[in-house]
Formats: C-alpha cells, structure tokens, sequence
C-alpha cells in the first residue's frame, strides 16, 4: 500500500475525536466508585463508553463526510480517523483491570486513570503544535494548560448535569 499525506481534514478529525474521547472517558471515570473498580464493573464501563462513543463519533462523522462530499468518506477512512477515541480509554481501561485484580488499591487505580487522561488532554496544544510545525513556545504551554481546564470543566459541567 502506497504512503499518501494525510490531509488538515483528516488531522482536524483525528484531533476532534482525541479530544471527544478523552473528555468522554474522563466523565466516565469520575463518577466511579471504589467499589466498581474492585469488582469490575468500571472496565466494562469504561469499556462500553469508549465503544459506544467511537460508534456514535463514527457513524456521525461519516454522515458529515457525506455532505461534505468529501474524499475521506469513506468508512475505511472514517473508523480509523475515530480510533482516538478507542486510545483514550486504553489505559484506564487497563488500569480499572489492574485495580479489579487487586494489583493496586482501586482509588489509586482510579486517581491514576483519571490523571492520566488529564496529562492527555493537556498534551493537546502540543500535538497542534506539532502539526502545524510550530515550535513549542510558552503560549503551547499555556494553551494546554488552558485547554486542559477547559475540557475538565466541560466533564465538571457533564458530570452535574447528567448525574
């Protein structure tokens, strides 16, 4: 298969769905409870968000895609421009399997996961950065603080309105 440049449509939905996932599965996470964690229920809904999330994401950016009449419409194209969303559940997923293992106390599991997210929502401004061949000045590292405060107050907003 031939190496092709991906286009700013594709990086802008990639970086959509990042974003999208990451703050989804935040939102999962924070109304956990310890015992969830212990007894497995938070992997699978952790799990469940993240799938749930890619599904919805995909289905709707390939409606949008369609018109748009873009080129990258295309299922193919639209299922691998979502899998960030599957990536951002990845390693709190694996770390609500450690917790339901007791290899670590589950609040520190969670506290983990939830940090770890953060730290990714945070890492937005420098991977713009990066895509747009920027280099990395105080104003990245204040956008990603910004944008990572952001994002948590959109889970905060989420959190109370929906739970």
């Amino acid at each position: 298969m031939a190496s092709r440049e991906i286009s700013r449509d594709e990086i802008a939905d990639r970086v959509s769905a990042y974003v999208y996932g990451n703050i989804l599965t935040l939102a999962a996470l924070v109304v956990l409870r310890h015992d969830e964690v212990e007894n497995g229920a938070s992997l699978a809904i952790v799990a469940g968000t993240a799938l749930s999330t890619f599904a919805a994401h995909a289905y709707a950016e390939r409606l949008g895609a369609e018109v748009r009449g873009a080129e990258h419409a295309s299922w193919r194209v639209v299922l691998r421009d979502s899998t960030p969303i599957m990536s951002a559940a990845a390693v709190p997923a694996a770390l609500m399997a450690v917790g339901a293992l007791g290899w670590l106390e589950p609040p520190v599991c969670l506290r983990i996961a939830e940090a770890w997210v953060v730290l990714r929502l945070g890492l937005t401004g420098f991977f713009m950065s990066r895509l747009r061949g920027s280099p990395v000045t105080v104003r990245t590292w204040i956008t990603s603080i910004g944008m990572a405060t952001v994002a948590v107050a959109i889970v905060g907003v989420k959190v109370v309105l929906t739970h």
